[in-house]
């Protein structure tokens, strides 16, 4: 095997590393700011900082190594982009399901979460439940069908 189709094999592998780190690293911004007397503590800071530089060094290597570049998703503030995303992040992970280095993508599933979270708020709209116990990719692939078809139910009509 020539070492292009390698790489190109371990895209999909790579790209779902990479898409985690994100979430991780948009989690923190968003979530988990622990106060102190003297506002946001310096270790969730600290925290953060490690979170941005281990995804920003991924996101480099990958664009230098991959095409076409990943470019961070910059809004999923409707439901017809989060449903689009939710079935871009099933279609790629459900790829590198038949690894066994898979695992269930923690803070990728918290940031679908997250948005769709924020998504019934704006819609006012019960919010999608997150249910317990997920620690499969399978269980993963499952909630994010399952959000992209909640997604489709709060979006609205097409015209034909």
């Amino acid at each position: 095997m020539s070492a292009i189709s390698t790489a190109a094999s371990d895209q999909p592998t790579q790209l779902s590393a990479l898409v985690d780190l994100e979430a991780r690293w948009q989690n923190l911004r968003t979530y988990g700011a622990e106060q102190g007397p003297h506002g946001v503590r310096v270790s969730h800071l600290q925290q953060k900082q490690r979170a941005y530089e281990a995804f920003h060094s991924k996101l480099v290597a990958y664009n230098n190594a991959f095409r076409p570049a990943h470019v961070p998703e910059a809004l999923l503030n409707t439901p017809q982009r989060l449903g689009e995303w939710c079935r871009k992040m099933h279609d790629l992970h459900a790829r590198v399901a038949n690894q066994s280095a898979s695992a269930y993508p923690g803070p990728l599933m918290e940031k679908a979460y997250r948005e769709a979270e924020r998504v019934a708020g704006r819609l006012h709209r019960e919010p999608v439940l997150r249910p317990a116990g997920l620690t499969s990719l399978a269980d993963a692939l499952r909630e994010l069908q399952a959000l992209a078809e909640w997604c489709d139910c709060l979006a609205p009509a097409q015209v034909a």
